[in-house]
């Protein structure tokens, strides 16, 4: 069950009446999965600050280890990070209003929704990157490799939500 339908499951008598009203009912429908989507997002920003906090321990454990030369590195990764979590937090709904004189169809809203959770599934790949450099500060090998290939990774994740952006600006008819 999704959580859209969750959501729905939730819902109490007069919700459910409503919703049955011509009209009223997309309208509801629209607003649980805007809810979805901030719900799905908030998610997705709290695991991307687990990472970021993690990071900012790193940057710790390096210094204290002699790891001078890659703090500079090691702090653009985390500056990529707080750039994506940044854009997760302020990112636009997947969702137009009842009066909006643009309306937002069904597929593209759940588009966005599959889009959203494959940013969660690549946090799983983030959270690998983030093991990495941890280990690589332990050992103190391979560290300016090990933050490189996070600062590239981070990249790509931010040029990924862009395209999330850009499938909003679409969502829209005409």
């Amino acid at each position: 069950m999704g959580l859209v339908d969750k959501m729905k499951s939730g819902r109490n008598a007069i919700e459910r009446t409503l919703s049955g009203l011509p009209g009223i009912g997309e309208y509801k429908e629209k607003e649980l999965r805007r809810a979805a989507d901030r719900r799905v997002r908030d998610a997705l920003a709290q695991l991307l600050e687990d990472q970021r906090s993690r990071l900012t321990g790193l940057q710790l454990d390096l210094l204290g280890s002699g790891g001078l030369d890659w703090m500079d590195d090691l702090e653009r990764a985390i500056g990529r990070l707080q750039l994506l979590i940044d854009r997760v937090k302020s990112a636009a709904y997947g969702y137009a209003g009842f009066f909006d004189a643009e309306k937002v169809r069904e597929e593209q809203l759940e588009a966005l929704a599959r889009f959203d959770q494959e940013m969660i599934r690549r946090v799983g790949e983030l959270q690998e990157k983030v093991n990495a450099v941890e280990q690589a500060i332990a050992d103190k090998e391979n560290i300016g490799q090990t933050v490189h290939d996070l600062a590239d990774f981070l990249a790509e994740l931010n040029r990924q939500w862009r395209h999330r952006r850009e499938a909003m600006r679409n969502t829209v008819e005409e």
